[in-house]
């Protein structure tokens, strides 16, 4: 139902124009971005949970901007230190659900943004080796001459030299940074591997646009490169600084004198911070004389290729370690954040907890038919509320912040929609009905929510594994949603309990799904714990998992060859492919398929032709 209502109100006002999107961020986009991750969101952004959700989120949320998918080192990685750039097998899950939430996402209306690091990349071992890779028949390898002559202040070049190796001769086009290899971008391998690496994010994943983290490390050139060459629908840049200096970045990234990225507004982000932990409204004024902190989106030649966002993955406040968060309720962050210009992007931890009052928050903007170029009016400012006014293509959205927002009292011709703690917002009268509507829709929505939730009925689960590797013992280290340990501590315990189906030995354990948010995550290795597999997440039905004899970084990969009704045909007499690999029924390697055969590829059940 409200999908229905929101469609007619405002969907039409922000479908993509494609030739507008040659200029970075599309003029008048109405769009609202989700980040779909915080630090350390392992459980909350798997992508097969993210995926189910897409029915919700395509609501309300127009982009939804997810961690680096990319392989990197260790279980548990958020991706800011890439080793693989092809290899899509990441700590949020395998390429496989990778692929299925991206065309989930794009078939019910949103578009995924990729976190792009670009400016640095991890090594194997050594300071200078990186992995080879292969992909459609091309071997792309950075090499000890794509480091910047400067890499670490220095420190790397001193060891290439003790040990033989060359490095660039440039220097790095941006800042320098301790954590890993900066990349020469001058050097045209670099430049070969990044255009790759960005076609194969776009036109074959499905991605439609590009984060580009960090971006300070290297020139706004070479974004500007790398964008007219793909053409991502969209693309913003993490250029954590002052508004000046952000704007001569997206500056940097014009081609044809016009900018191929947007940026995020941190100064917006200040201003808001500031005046919640100050405790002083008054502080979200636009003084134009401001230049270095004044937000993005206070300046109409910029508010277009201004992403405003109030918190995000390195200001939250995390487990030991306090960052820079917004100390007080989000709430009213949120609300003046969705109530102005600019493209909002809301945080994974607001949205959990606070999903009803950013539904309406949304709803009212889209209602509004505000755009990242619509105009806005100061209508009060003092040390404790603060309001403004904007405008947008169907109506005008009133949004009071602060901690005595009843102080301010509406003009004639508006109506109350929504108010929460330290905001209220009102809409122009001549939306009254229409927002009746969807304040109803969302209403059955939450009902409709509750009720599953009161409905479900918690049910068993088995995981049986098989092994083509001679381990003497096979462990399961089992661990849930909520990070409980269900086997004990690492590396579990080794299971005795066996079954035979269809001639093949399983060993196998049973669990109980207690909730519609629940699943278990498993581990196998030997009693001792090495080697192991690698993660084998959100297990919500019965599973059977061959432990093959490949490995990806010492660790076996895991094949799951369970049951399931989906039928793909396939030509035979072609081989299989390095990140596709297909397997008989029994969970066996197949190098070439036969006619008239099932086998299994990416956990689903695929017949031959031909």
């Amino acid at each position: 139902m409200i999908k229905k209502l929101l469609s007619t109100f405002f969907i039409l006002s922000s479908l993509v124009n494609t030739s507008a999107l040659a200029q970075g961020w599309q003029a008048n986009y109405s769009g609202v971005m989700l980040q779909g991750f915080y630090w350390d969101s392992y459980s909350d952004t798997k992508w097969t949970k993210l995926e189910k959700q897409a029915d919700e989120l395509a609501k309300y949320f127009d982009l939804i901007w997810i961690p680096n998918s990319g392989y990197c080192s260790g279980s548990n990685n958020m991706g800011y230190l890439p080793l693989y750039y092809f290899n899509q097998q990441s700590s949020f899950g395998t390429e496989a659900a990778l692929r299925s939430m991206i065309k989930t996402f794009r078939e019910a209306g949103i578009g995924t943004i990729a976190d792009v690091v670009v400016n640095h990349h991890a090594n194997l071992s050594s300071w200078v080796d990186f992995p080879a890779e292969t992909y459609k028949g091309i071997t792309y390898q950075l090499q000890s001459s794509d480091i910047c002559k400067n890499d670490d202040e220095g420190a790397c070049k001193t060891w290439a030299d003790a040990n033989g190796y060359s490095l660039s001769p440039n220097n790095d086009t941006g800042e320098d940074w301790n954590g890993a290899r900066d990349l020469d971008h001058k050097s045209a391998n670099v430049n070969k591997v990044m255009k790759a690496y960005l076609d194969f994010l776009l036109h074959d994943l499905g991605y439609c646009g590009f984060r580009y983290d960090m971006v300070k490390g290297y020139s706004a050139s070479f974004t500007a490169d790398y964008n007219s060459t793909t053409h991502p629908s969209f693309s913003v840049g993490e250029y954590w600084d002052g508004s000046n200096s952000i704007k001569n970045w997206i500056n940097g990234t014009k081609v044809d004198g016009i900018p191929t990225s947007a940026a995020f507004d941190f100064q917006f982000r200040y201003r808001v911070r500031d005046a919640i932990n100050q405790n002083n409204w008054s502080a979200l004024a636009d003084n134009p004389k401001d230049t270095g902190g004044r937000p993005l989106i206070y300046d109409e030649n910029y508010r277009q290729y201004a992403v405003t966002f109030v918190e995000n993955h390195d200001t939250e406040k995390r487990a030991n370690n306090n960052q820079d968060p917004i100390k007080g309720d989000t709430l009213a962050a949120n609300a003046y954040m969705l109530a102005m210009p600019g493209t909002p992007c809301v945080f994974l931890k607001h949205w959990i907890a606070a999903k009803g009052m950013l539904k309406r928050m949304i709803s009212a903007r889209k209602l509004a038919g505000i755009t990242n170029l619509s105009t806005y009016e100061q209508k009060a400012s003092a040390q404790l509320y603060y309001a403004i006014e904007t405008t947008g293509n169907n109506g005008t959205l009133i949004c009071v912040v602060g901690k005595t927002p009843s102080a301010y009292s509406a003009p004639s011709g508006y109506i109350k929609i929504v108010s929460g703690k330290d905001f209220a917002y009102y809409i122009s009268s001549n939306l009254a009905e229409e927002w009746k509507q969807i304040e109803a829709a969302i209403e059955d929505e939450q009902k409709a929510t509750n009720t599953e939730n009161d409905d479900f009925t918690p049910y068993d689960i088995s995981i049986y594994v098989r092994n083509e590797n001679p381990w003497t013992k096979t462990n399961f280290y089992i661990w849930d949603s909520s990070n409980t340990q269900l086997n004990g501590n690492w590396p579990g315990r080794t299971i005795s309990e066996t079954v035979v189906i269809d001639g093949y030995t399983w060993l196998k354990q049973s669990f109980t799904i207690t909730s519609a948010d629940y699943c278990v995550n498993a581990v196998f290795s030997t009693g001792s714990g090495s080697p192991q597999t690698v993660d084998v997440t959100d297990i919500t039905t019965d599973k059977f998992f061959v432990i093959t004899s490949s490995t990806l970084q010492n660790k076996y990969l895991v094949n799951d060859v369970s049951e399931t009704t989906d039928l793909t045909d396939i030509t035979v007499n072609e081989p299989t492919t390095r990140f596709a690999k297909i397997y008989d029924i029994s969970g066996k390697t197949v190098s070439m398929p036969k006619i008239g055969r099932i086998y299994i590829q990416n956990g689903k059940k695929i017949a031959t032709r031909y």
